[in-house]
This record gives structure tokens, sequence and C-alpha cells, in this order.
């Protein structure tokens, strides 16, 4: 096949999965395109790669602290854009900050850090940048579905970034395909940069689709879709066929962590058992403990399994070098300053690295112990009302644990915590809390919400309200 008969019909393919889509899901608002573009964006390459305009010329350190003034801009637009769509909305701030107030304090102690960071100038552009995450997810929330939403912004993301990156990959190498800059491997990257990258945006992309199709072969429509069926099988393919080609371990291990968590939490045995989360957690280190020293289960998994040394791609050897170019223990280098100036220059040159590949280490670095802490008090709240929420609500509790659960996993071998990616992205979403989203999962809501639109209601009560009238179409 040639590559303009492979772009024609790649082009049509991914058209045709938006039409199928808008006749799904009717009622969403024009707004959410907004938080589609965003995901697009930070779910693949930078925008000036791909046109190779804007760069900054200079050293490596220069280029990354510069940024492009195109990105910026873009940026920019959709942050002030989905702040005026939050305002038209009536956003109620303060129950945000009061139903939030752990991420409220972690986002405010990052931005007090740009006073002792060593680049001021650079933190405030990256957190303001970060912040716009929190814009776009409160677009999804104060949508009137946002469960639906959240299916719709992801699942239409996918449309875009799964079948071009298997476009890219088999019949434009030049986009899909990279060598690393260090060891000279030929790494399948996609629509992204990175093999890592790839394999990170397929795994969170992949997970929710798989979510939307088996939350739609629930309902029993009057006649089968057969056509939207298999289309949705085969996004499904390509995501795993791009997860396989990525020879990403950790995104390959979340992958499978993900689909496990929430098979798992379809039991009703163990999803009355999530109380004792913390506990069974607990267990499993000790016994992973002592099989480890019989058996040697680190080897089996890292080896055997996902086809890794025991050093983690070397990473087990970085980390300690990055811990002593830490000057403040307690306080770090400032909001993702670490990676700035002369420091980054000496480290890309010595290691070839601009990031810890640990998020927690990352976290460490830019915002010392306290920065530490903070995230971990602000995962465990969340644990803690999510827990709450799988006992009475339905899928959607699942899939915040699961992101949950990934995240938390991911962030020991990638750094994702505040970084502009889809894994920190997804664990934002399933952090926050806004009321009007919670109001929307509760059972005797979607029952009601299903009588009245005359809609079959959902095997799961707890998604019933964000399928509505919509599931219907």
């Amino acid at each position: 096949m040639s590559q303009q008969a492979a772009l024609l019909g790649f082009l049509l393919y991914i058209l045709w999965l938006f039409v199928k889509d808008a006749r799904r899901r009717a009622g969403l608002s024009r707004s959410l395109w907004m938080v589609v573009v965003w995901l697009v964006i930070i779910g693949s390459r930078p925008v000036s790669s791909w046109f190779n305009f804007g760069g900054e010329a200079g050293s490596v350190a220069e280029a990354y602290d510069a940024g492009n003034p195109i990105e910026r801009q873009i940026y920019f637009i959709l942050i002030v854009a989905g702040l005026y769509s939050l305002f038209k909305r009536g956003l109620r701030l303060r129950e945000v900050i009061q139903n939030n107030k752990w991420l409220f304090v972690f986002f405010l102690y990052w931005a007090l850090s740009i006073f002792w960071s060593d680049a001021p100038l650079v933190a405030v552009k990256r957190w303001i940048k970060d912040l716009g995450n929190i814009v776009m997810v409160l677009l999804i929330l104060t949508e009137s579905d946002p469960i639906q939403a959240i299916k719709a912004a992801f699942v239409r993301c996918a449309f875009v970034l799964v079948p071009l990156s298997v476009l890219f990959i088999k019949f434009f190498s030049g986009l899909g395909r990279a060598y690393h800059v260090w060891s000279g491997e030929m790494m399948y990257t996609g629509v992204t940069t990175h093999k890592n990258s790839l394999g990170s945006c397929v795994m969170v992309l992949g997970l929710f689709v798989l979510w939307d199709f088996l939350d739609r072969q629930q309902m029993k429509p009057k006649a089968k879709d057969w056509a939207g069926f298999i289309t949705d099988l085969s996004l499904l393919g390509m995501s795993a066929w791009l997860l396989i080609k990525a020879h990403s371990a950790t995104a390959l291990g979340c992958a499978a962590l993900g689909i496990a968590v929430f098979a798992g939490l379809s039991l009703p045995a163990v999803r009355a058992r999530a109380g004792r989360l913390e506990c069974y957690a607990v267990a499993g280190v000790i016994v992973m403990w002592l099989l480890n020293s019989v058996v040697d289960v680190q080897k089996l998994i890292l080896v055997d399994f996902l086809g890794r040394d025991l050093t983690l791609t070397t990473r087990t050897e970085v980390w300690p070098m990055l811990l002593h170019q830490s000057d403040n223990f307690l306080l770090g280098a400032g909001f993702n300053s670490f990676w700035s100036g002369d420091r980054l220059e000496m480290i890309y040159a010595q290691l070839g690295i601009i990031q810890a590949h640990n998020g927690y280490l990352e976290t460490y670095l830019n915002g010392g112990l306290l920065a530490v802490l903070l995230l971990v008090v602000l995962l465990f709240s969340a644990s803690k009302s999510i827990k709450y929420e799988l006992l009475s609500a339905g899928n959607y509790a699942k899939v915040r644990m699961m992101f949950l659960l990934i995240a938390i996993i991911y962030d020991f071998t990638e750094a994702a915590f505040n970084k502009m990616g889809l894994v920190w992205f997804a664990l934002l979403l399933v952090i926050i809390q806004y009321p009007r989203a919670h109001s929307m999962r509760q059972p005797a809501e979607s029952d009601t919400l299903s009588e009245a639109s005359g809609c079959p209601a959902s095997s799961d009560a707890g998604d019933g309200a964000a399928a509505g009238s919509n599931s219907c179409a």
C-alpha cells in the first residue's frame, strides 16, 4: 500500500470514529473540544516539533529553559478560553478548594517554591502550564454529564493519537520511529518523541477506550451496532499493538495492573473489602519481600517477564548521582527547576537525561522532603475518598482507583507527577472532587434519569447517570 493510500484510509477511519461518537454522545458542550485539543497536545510530541518552527537556539539547557513561544501561546489561549468557559458556567471556586484541600495545599506549596527557585521565571511558566491541567479537568467535571464528558475527552483523543501512531510506524517511519540519542537503539515512537512516551500515551488512552467499550456492552439497545462494535475492537487492537511495539516495560506492566484492578473491583467480594486496601498493600509487600528472598521474584518480574535488567535500564545507578546534586533536602530547587541552567547542562552531558525517571525522586529534587510529604498525603487522601465511593458507586469509582494505583506504580520508574502528560492529567482527574460531578454519580439520581429518559438503566447503577439519554442515541 502506498503512503498516499494509507494516509487517506486512516483519515477516513478517524473521520468514521468521530461520526460514530457524535451519534452516541449528543449534548456535550463545545468547550469539551478544548480539552480534547489539550489532551492531544500533551499526549503527543511538542507542537513546534511537528513543523520545526519557533525553536530557541542555543544549548540543551537554554532551549529547555526557554521553551517555545508558539507553544506558550497555544497553552495560554487554551487556559484563558477554559477559564472564560468556567466563569460562564458559574464555577464555585470556594467549593472546589474546600473539596480538594490537599491538592490546593500541594499546588500552593509549588507556587511558594518559585520564590526560592533557581530559575523563577521558568518556574512561573511551568507552574501556570500545570495549572492549566486543573482548568481542563474542571471543564470536564462541570459538564452536565461529567462521566460521558470524561469518556468523550479521552476516547476522542484516542481517535487521533492511536491511529496516527500506527500510520506513522507502518508507513511514515521518519515520523513514527527514532533512534535513541545515546544507545542508538531504534524506537517506535508513533506521535510522540520516545518509546516510553508512546507507551504511557497508549496505556492511558487504551484503558479509557476499554472502559467506554465495556460500559456500552452492558447496555441493551434494540439493535446491535455491529459496525460500531467492530470499529471499537479495531481501536482496542491498535492500542494493544502499539503498547507491545513501544516496548515500554513500565507502561505494559501498568496496563496489565489497570486491567487487573478494574476486573478485581468488579467482584462484590473484593469491593466489600476495599476499606482495608492499605492493609492488603502492606501484607502484599511483606509477602513479596519473603518470596524475593526465596525465589528472587525481582529477577523473575524484571528480567524474565518484562525483559529488563536489575538496574531498571541503569535507573538505580543514576538515582544516587542525582541525589548528590540536590542542594536543599527540605525545600528542593523550586517547582520543576532542578532541571535548569548549569545543572541541567552538566547532568545532560554526563547522563543524557532531563528527568529522574522516578516521580518521587523528581518531586524531592524540585520540592524537597516537604513536597514528597505533601504528595504522599494527597495520594492517601485520594485513596480514602475513592474507597468510600467504591462501596456505593459504579464503574467510575473503579476507574478512579485504577488510575490512582497506576500513577503510584508508574512513578517508581518514570517521572509523571506535575509533568505535562496523560498520566498526570488522568491522576488529577480521578483525584479532584467537584460537588456537581459527585452528585451525578449517585445511584438514586441515575435511576431517576434513566426512567425519565426512557432509556434502559445501566447494569452498573453508578454510571447510570453518566449514560443518561446520550447512551440511547
